[in-house]
């Protein structure tokens, strides 16, 4: 099943465990903890931040408006399908793999590694900072 969320406080302030899917039609900070084996989809035109440490694995997909990860552990551990746009506005090294059609934009002042085996076809943009990416194929 699917959990649709259209507003950052609908599912209060706990820790969420998501084991299908948890689609987020929301604009703001989410800063809920995610775990479990389901994937996150953002729709909607606007820009969501994911701001929490998650740790589900069922991937996320990016359909439409703009994702933002405020750090590394923001995307859980499963494969980014990037099909708008994703925004890193953090530190550290970023291992999940993107594929997709949208752009990763990176932001924030400090220093991104980007080490998944990557695919993605829509560009990078380095708005500030410094992005490394370590698995160069």
């Amino acid at each position: 099943g699917t959990l649709v969320a259209n507003d950052v406080n609908a599912l209060g302030t706990g820790d969420i465990t998501d084991n299908a899917t948890l689609a987020l039609n929301a604009v703001g900070d989410f800063d809920n903890a995610i775990s479990g084996s389901g994937k996150v989809e953002k729709s909607g035109d606007d820009a969501l931040t994911l701001s929490g440490s998650n740790t589900y694995t069922g991937g996320t997909l990016i359909s439409s408006g703009t994702l933002v990860a405020s750090n590394v552990e923001a995307l859980g551990t499963g494969d980014v399908t990037d099909n708008a746009t994703l925004e890193l506005n953090t530190s550290g090294t970023f291992d999940n793999a993107i594929s997709g059609s949208g752009q990763v934009v990176k932001s924030g002042d400090k220093m991104l590694t980007l080490s998944g085996a990557n695919s993605y076809s829509g560009g990078t943009l380095i708005s500030d900072g410094t992005l490394v990416a370590s698995n160069v194929e």
